[in-house]
């Protein structure tokens, strides 16, 4: 149609500016002289033409937008169509598979082996459109609109119902799982949103009372591992379970109180602690066992670094290494004089090379190499008797 009324244009604006022309050419040869009059008929002829045109053209583009207008409006109908179909057959299927299931779980025996449940998240796309979802909130749209007010307020009062339910189940789950915070917006948001019910606005006093009443119980407990693990000196798992309890109960003033406790308490112990290994290391050197006090002025430098009594025990630790070497050439000088008592004296001479060895210049090494050769005649004969020399 819109063809036509182009083509129809085209041929009035031609039509009009041809029998102008026409016009024109006839007066022209008229032997009769060319007026004002004739130049103005050809030109209405023109205006005519292009007016006519004009129109037919208006009326094609008109039609167009009409049409288009009818093929969008067409295409509409066509989508929300197929959408229906589209969630009738998704729900026929889900409801079929759900039979199939429901019923092969029935007829299956107790001890079968089941197959493993299909993994939902194999083959899905990038980003799934809730085609049901939208469909469905249309249809509720539409129902909604076709509802008397009485009827509006009675399906208003069921929804009503319905989110309060699911916000006291949301509240006592996030409750029984111990998360306040989660439990406190909970509240908040039902007393805010049900603000006629007195049962919503009291939703908040509940929640902090039931925070308080674990807390108190949490506090019982937390305190009671704490003192076990103080009582072994488990120091840091200690401070480890005060801070998490700190953390479930940023406001609560017993568990900060519990760490400064075992804070308090761990530098009571490290102290006494500290007492105790340097009195060790005192009666060590008041019984002259030089090797057992250098061990344990060690151990104490080791753990306490920074006090006054491990500097003191840096300066000695050069008295003490030399006592304890000492000692050392003492017991070994006392060993080889034993073997030697005893008859032992291969024995008695390797020991006696190793300490000339690792003491060169000490006293026992200068009276060892002094009997060394008089041990090594006895090694030598396997019936000498047991020898007794003494080392000056």
């Amino acid at each position: 149609m819109t063809g036509v009324l182009t083509w129809s244009s085209a041929a009035m604006i031609l039509l009009c500016v041809g029998g102008g022309m026409l016009r024109l050419v006839a007066h022209v040869l008229d032997p009769a002289p060319l007026t004002s009059a004739i130049v103005a008929e050809f030109i209405l002829w023109i205006a005519v033409g292009a007016m006519a045109s004009g129109v037919l053209a208006a009326m094609s583009t008109m039609i167009a937008l009409l049409r288009e207008v009818r093929d969008g409006l067409v295409r509409v109908e066509r989508y929300q169509y197929e959408l229906g179909q589209r969630a009738q057959r998704d729900a026929a299927g889900e409801v079929a598979r759900m039979d199939t299931v429901f019923g092969a779980q029935l007829e299956a025996p107790v001890d079968a082996p089941r197959d493993p449940p299909p993994d939902p998240t194999r083959d899905r796309p990038a980003v799934e459109i809730p085609w049901r979802e939208i469909v469905q909130a249309l249809h509720d749209i539409r129902d909604y609109t076709l509802l008397s007010d009485e009827q509006r307020r009675e399906k208003k009062a069921h929804y009503d119902e319905q989110q309060w339910r699911q916000g006291r189940e949301r509240l006592e789950s996030a409750l029984a799982a111990h998360d306040f915070s989660a439990a406190r917006r909970v509240a908040e948001d039902l007393a805010r949103r049900f603000s006629n019910r007195a049962e919503a606005a009291a939703l908040p006093g509940e929640v902090e009372t039931a925070r308080e009443r674990f807390e108190s119980s949490d506090v019982v407990t937390t305190t009671k591992q704490v003192n076990d693990l103080i009582n072994i000196a488990a120091w840091q798992r200690a401070r480890d379970v005060a801070q998490q309890l700190q953390q479930r109960h940023p406001d609560s003033s017993e568990a900060r109180q519990l760490l400064l406790r075992i804070e308090r308490e761990h530098n009571l112990a490290q102290g006494e602690q500290q007492r105790r290994m340097a009195a060790e290391v005192q009666r060590y050197v008041s019984r002259r066992r030089w090797e057992e006090a250098l061990a344990a002025a060690k151990t104490f430098i080791e753990r306490f670094p920074q006090t006054a009594d491990a500097e003191a025990l840096r300066l000695q630790l050069p008295t003490l290494e030399t006592n304890a070497e000492i000692e050392r050439r003492q017991q070994l000088e006392a060993r080889i004089m034993d073997l030697a008592r005893h008859g032992r004296y291969i024995q008695a001479v390797d020991l006696a090379r190793q300490v000339i060895a690792q003491y060169p210049g000490s006293p026992q090494a200068e009276a060892l190499r002094s009997q060394l050769a008089r041990l090594e005649d006895l090694a030598n004969n396997p019936s000498a008797p047991p020898a007794r020399i003494r080392l000056e």
